[in-house]
């Protein structure tokens, strides 16, 4: 997880670089080089900065211990086909359409409230990657073991990126000596333990990698040698964007970042602006045309990459490079000011043109009653406020270790002078950010992870050449610093934080639950939103409901006959021609709407005495199963 808070540490004599004639030259940082805030240090003592292992060998010992602490899920989806979270059933069931000749712009979940189906807000930039993947696999092995092979070694491909790309920014801003501590903080982090576990096949880890990628590109882009990084940065937003908008806000920083730093420093920084724009520009339109079909060019969906979105995106590259290329009429910081706040005013005229109402709120079409019953209760979409009421040790475990870090990223600006300065206000930008959007939704912690854990890494090398130029001996100590700026170490130092009472849902979201119902002859079911992408995945049923946004026909049939009166109910379920009625008690859905509404279908269904119209078959697992009678 992320990380840190910082002490008090004696000055350590640097000298402050000037801007002009910096040379990055290779990405790899070396212990001597001018850019580091730890150069002079380094020159005093050459071994204090030099690593160990070389960084890929220790990339590759943290992969394959993650791959060791893994274990447990891994055998789980290898022997039981274990499905952890929703999304991971549903994304399959996505790449199966695409392996069976569904068209590459078609994103229809035909099973989902047939007939029409539902087009998912999901990115065929994400499907590509685990097709290819079972593809090959299936060369040797039979199609459901490709799946589960696919499933176990997709997120740990990413983990190996994440590492990478997490050893690269450490190295860059702190020199070889950040490497290892920043590896063993990536280890330790919410994100590795969340979203990079093997089972997980969704967009969030890919988009994980991406944003650590995109923030080292764009720091090593605040050179004048090395230009290409920020426009590799905009490069690499522009994917991020067709593939969700979950980076959206750091995207949107790190171009503030641009534009204010050279508001500040002025012509020095007129490249990295430039870059950056032009990057972003020219590859949104690509990944547009790539990822969207024709048919839905004038689509103005807020809960994906549409027009709403690449209007203000190509109207913000546009005037990143136009302030670039006018740089050098600019000479004072006044000038550069008003240049950027017009900048800014055209920016937000390009989104009020399309759909201004995306900016504020995503899931702007969500059903309003689905909107209370079932997205406010979702526990990943809850703010880190409301999630500390319910959960407040879980909680804490995730929150202090970005606090830390972002405490510590201050220090660092705070510490450091010239070019490794500018890269630090960046960091903290960006990792402020990420903490922000937590008190948004609580899922957004695996993106502020692996930011924070940077100054959480500034700040253990620093003590540690603390504890070398005073205290030799307790120098090998110093990595125990990593435990209290981790997930795991706060998770061992607070209360009620491991073991805690039996997770009902699972025995109704495990792969085995779900095979009774896989034998019964195809039809059309109504059950719990929370099952909905499991039934698809693990059975050749179709469901109305699942825990979709977009589903908002499906759901509200569903939300609409369990509130109703056993005849309303009979009605609503035959006019959608539904064959079975499935319910598992350990979900507990049928369960708060029979509360609300005693009279109601779920009600009947609740206290085991359904209506007439229902023929209830025998139990063979945790889903009571109700045929709809003729």
């Amino acid at each position: 997880m992320a990380v840190t808070g910082h002490k008090r540490f004696s000055a350590i004599k640097r000298n402050r670089p000037a801007l002009q004639g910096l040379s990055l030259g290779d990405p790899c940082v070396s212990p001597t080089d001018t850019t580091t805030g730890f150069a002079a240090a380094a020159r005093h003592s050459p071994a204090r900065a030099q690593q160990p292992l070389p960084a890929w060998l220790l990339i590759a010992i943290a992969s394959g211990f993650s791959a060791v602490l893994s274990a447990a899920s891994i055998s789980s989806v290898w022997q039981k086909n274990t499905f952890f979270d929703s999304d991971d059933a549903m994304q399959l069931v996505e790449v199966r359409g695409l392996l069976n000749g569904q068209n590459w712009f078609d994103l229809t979940a035909a099973r989902l409230d047939p007939p029409q189906g539902v087009f998912m807000h999901w990115s065929r930039l994400i499907d590509a990657p685990l097709a290819l993947l079972i593809w090959l696999f299936e060369l040797f092995m039979p199609a459901p073991d490709a799946e589960r092979l696919t499933r176990i070694l997709f997120p740990l491909i990413l983990l190996t990126l994440l590492y990478v790309g997490v050893a690269q920014l450490a190295r860059r801003l702190m020199g070889e000596q950040g490497v290892l501590p920043a590896l063993l903080l990536a280890l330790l982090s919410c994100s590795v333990f969340g979203q990079f576990q093997p089972g997980h096949i969704t967009h969030s880890a890919s988009q994980v990698v991406l944003l650590v990628f995109m923030l080292g590109s764009f720091v090593a882009g605040l050179a004048s040698s090395h230009v290409r990084g920020a426009a590799l940065a905009g490069v690499l937003a522009a994917i991020s964007l067709a593939i969700s908008l979950e980076n959206l806000p750091f995207i949107a920083t790190l171009a503030a970042s641009a534009v204010l730093l050279w508001v500040v420093r002025g012509e020095d920084l007129r490249g990295p602006l430039l870059a950056f724009g032009l990057g972003l520009g020219l590859t949104l339109p690509v990944v547009f045309f790539a990822t969207i079909g024709p048919a839905r060019w004038s689509d103005n969906a807020c809960d994906a990459f549409s027009r709403a979105y690449l209007i203000p995106g190509l109207a913000g590259a546009s005037v990143l490079a136009l302030l670039g290329f006018s740089a050098p009429r600019l000479q004072s910081w006044p000038s550069r000011l008003v240049a950027a706040l017009l900048a800014g005013c055209a920016v937000l005229a390009a989104a009020a043109l399309t759909r201004p109402a995306c900016f504020l709120d995503p899931y702007a079409g969500i059903d309003p009653l689905l909107r209370e019953i079932w997205l406010k209760h979702v526990e990943e979409a809850q703010p880190l406020a409301g999630f500390a009421a319910s959960r407040p040790t879980v909680a804490l475990v995730l929150a202090m270790p970005v606090v830390l870090g972002l405490v510590a990223t201050f220090a660092a600006i705070w510490r450091e002078q010239g070019l490794t300065r500018l890269r630090w206000i960046v960091v903290a930008a960006m990792t402020g950010t990420g903490f922000l959007l937590v008190f948004w939704q609580i899922r957004l912690i695996a993106f502020a992870c692996p930011l924070a854990l940077l100054g959480s890494t500034w700040a253990i090398v620093r003590f540690k050449d603390y504890l070398k130029t005073r205290w030799q001996e307790a120098a090998s100590l110093a990595f125990l610093l990593v435990v209290p700026f981790s997930s795991l170490g706060w998770a061992l130092a607070v209360p009620g934080t491991s073991g805690g009472a039996l997770d009902t849902r699972k025995g109704c979201l495990s792969t085995s639950a779900f095979a009774p119902l896989a034998q019964l002859p195809p039809g059309l079911i109504a059950g719990p939103i929370d099952a909905g992408s499991h039934i698809l995945a693990l059975t050749p049923h179709s469901v109305l409901a699942a825990p979709y946004h977009r589903d908002n026909h499906g759901n509200r049939i569903v939300l609409d006959a369990l509130l109703a009166t056993p005849d309303r109910a009979h009605d609503v379920l035959k006019n959608a021609r539904v064959t079975y009625v499935v319910n598992c008690d350990g979900l507990g859905e049928f369960a708060v709407l029979a509360a609300n509404a005693p009279k109601s279908f779920a009600a009947r269904i609740v206290t085991g005495i359904p209506p007439a119209w229902l023929m209830p078959l025998p139990q063979k697992g945790p889903y009571q199963v109700f045929v709809m009678k003729p």
